[in-house]
């Protein structure tokens, strides 16, 4: 049987013969000592070696690990690191380099022989296996027309994942082995890189099909001579025109973001396609066996959504998978789920209008309401609309809705009236995307004329951020609507930008104090001291004010003295069914009468 060549890197003479000397006694080959990292880089880079014994501390510009690095980035070799400190910093920086083994002098003989023998079995295995895969990949490609290859760059595609998958879980497993034997290696791990082409598309559409062809090309010939950098036993995959996979074994997580980072910036250099300039924009999701998922479905999952979390970060991006994105991908499909039962509470009439309403400080007399939408769910139960609201807008369902609870709104004030229950005006909300509407004006006339029922009779509530975005055109808009003679409310007043300003130069007829500064108001100075200040102002500017959200008996009586025109708040009622508020207001026509 050939003796294997071992190449010993040591600056210390004396330890360096030693070592020599017991590994020809064990059966080995020691062809050549040298002491720097230079001299070591030359010789392997020359000569035909089995495995290298390398001192870290070394003589030269660099140290034995940086030695490593270049020497593996040219030929893979098995390399086993001699240290006499054994640092926690030194152990991380040579298990970057995909070490074979690490021994801490002054080390046995028997450690010597254990360690240098495991470390070429285990060369040996991985060497037999990676040619094996390829043999697979070579055959699948052949045998079945390129079923299982990617038919521009030849990589393996979705269909050998799992395959490469199995492959990778079979090394490691085998690899625990020597982690028990060699107490600084920690549990091995299995990266899974989800490599995004996040413009490919883009790019491709400036493109003849040969120059997107010979773009993908480079682009993989990079990505796989990177890999192979990176690690011998790393696998590239060709998944989607614009999505690669590349599985790594390692034994630290930190290595993986190291290992990312090199792809990231390998992948963005500048590619000339037939003299055009081409920059790429990646996004790198990474998630890890077994501590992310035991199956490579599950993996490439989570490295997804790592990905997909990289690229809302503005791309060109490497992110290592935590399982908060699996909380912010539940709640996306929650809301996706809810956005289809939206769809469907309109026409399954789910939706619901409640009134709170507003007394009058003086009479003690209900004369208005606010409507508040309910979205009775079949399984969620009652939903208030702030819930809500936000996804509608989002999904362009606010229109419809909107348009629903003017008119539900509308037609119930017409029953009031014909039962004779006139305690007129009831308000309803707009939202920005409603208030924006180009036919708001036109659908509100329509509304009102097919119901049957006065402009007065209804009331609008904006709030300061609606109108601020674009003032001249919401003057002319609200202007228009305030001409029908509909009552304009500005609401939460105090929350928003609560400039003077605004109440110069929009129409409106009602100013809502919100209930933040309504708590306490007996009791919180600075709380009183503004709400006096906003009421008296708003009784200049001939405005109505409404304070929200009034609970106790001592806020009530604290904004009679301060002239309070109406009050809205639980003290009084909950907002109320139509069924109740009929109720309620008819007890309170009957106690008039």
């Amino acid at each position: 049987m050939k003796k294997a060549n071992i190449l010993i890197v040591e600056d210390e003479l004396i330890i360096a013969k030693s070592t020599a000397k017991k590994l020809n006694k064990l059966g080995y080959n020691v062809p050549k000592i040298v002491s720097s990292g230079e001299d070591a880089i030359s010789y392997a880079s020359e000569n035909t070696l089995d495995l290298i014994l390398m001192d870290i501390a070394i003589k030269g510009n660099i140290d034995g690990i940086e030695t490593a690095n270049k020497i593996k980035s040219v030929i893979d070799i098995p390399i086993i690191f001699l240290t006499a400190y054994a640092s926690d910093r030194t152990i991380d920086r040579a298990s970057q380099t995909g070490c074979y083994g690490y021994l801490i002098k002054p080390f046995r003989e028997k450690e010597l022989q254990a360690t240098i023998k495991m470390s070429l079995n285990k060369y040996q295995e991985q060497s037999i296996i990676q040619k094996s895969l390829q043999d697979i990949i070579n055959g699948y490609s052949s045998q079945f027309d390129n079923v299982y290859v990617n038919n521009i760059t030849k990589l393996p595609n979705k269909l050998f994942l799992r395959d490469s998958f199995e492959y990778l879980l079979s090394l490691v497993n085998n690899n625990k082995q020597v982690s028990d034997c060699n107490k600084s290696q920690d549990s091995q791990l299995i990266a899974v890189f989800n490599i995004n082409l996040d413009r490919l598309s883009k790019i491709y559409s400036g493109l003849n099909k040969g120059q997107q062809e010979n773009l993908i090309k480079e682009i993989s010939e990079r990505l796989t001579e990177r890999v192979s950098k990176c690690s011998f036993e790393g696998i590239t995959l060709h998944l989607k025109e614009n999505n690669f996979v590349v599985l790594i074994p390692l034994e630290k997580q930190i290595v993986a973001k190291k290992y990312g980072q090199e792809i990231l910036d390998c992948l963005r250099q500048t590619y000339r396609i037939d003299e055009k300039e081409i920059f790429l924009s990646l996004s790198i999701g990474i998630a890890f066996y077994a501590t992310d998922g035991n199956s490579i479905e599950e993996l490439l999952a989570q490295s997804q959504k790592a990905a997909e979390y990289a690229y809302k970060q503005g791309g060109n991006r490497c992110q290592i998978f935590t399982f908060a994105f699996n909380i912010k991908h539940n709640r996306a499909a929650e809301s996706l789920a809810m956005e289809a039962q939206l769809h469907h509470a309109i026409t399954n009439n789910e939706l619901e209008l409640y009134y709170q309403p507003k007394v009058n400080l003086k009479s003690n007399l209900v004369v208005g309401a606010e409507a508040l939408l309910r979205w009775n769910h079949p399984t969620m139960g009652r939903i208030s609309a702030g819930k809500f609201i936000a996804l509608a807008e989002e999904s362009g369902l606010i229109k419809p809705i909107g348009e629903w609870v003017l008119k539900r709104a509308c037609r119930q004030i017409k029953l009031w009236q014909q039962m004779g229950l006139d305690f007129f005006p009831i308000a309803i909300n707009l939202s920005g995307v409603q208030f924006r509407q180009s036919d708001l004006f036109h659908q509100i006339t329509q509304v009102l004329f097919n119901a049957g029922i006065e402009p007065h009779c209804l009331e609008i509530e904006l709030t300061e951020t609606i109108l601020i975005e674009n003032i001249k055109t919401n003057i002319q808009r609200l202007n228009l609507i305030k001409k029908l003679g509909i009552q304009i409310a500005l609401d939460d007043f105090g929350t928003g930008y609560s400039s003077l300003g605004y109440l110069q130069q929009f129409s409106f007829d009602v100013l809502k104090i919100d209930s933040c500064f309504i708590r306490n108001i007996n009791r919180d100075r600075v709380n009183a001291v503004i709400t006096e200040n906003v009421i008296s102002m708003a009784h200049q500017l001939g405005l109505k004010v409404v304070a929200e959200g009034v609970e106790t008996t001592a806020e009530l009586e604290y904004l009679k003295q301060c002239q309070c025109d109406e009050i809205q708040g639980y003290l009084f009622s909950h907002p109320l069914d139509t069924k109740d508020f009929t109720k309620l207001i008819c007890q309170q026509f009957s106690a008039i009468n």
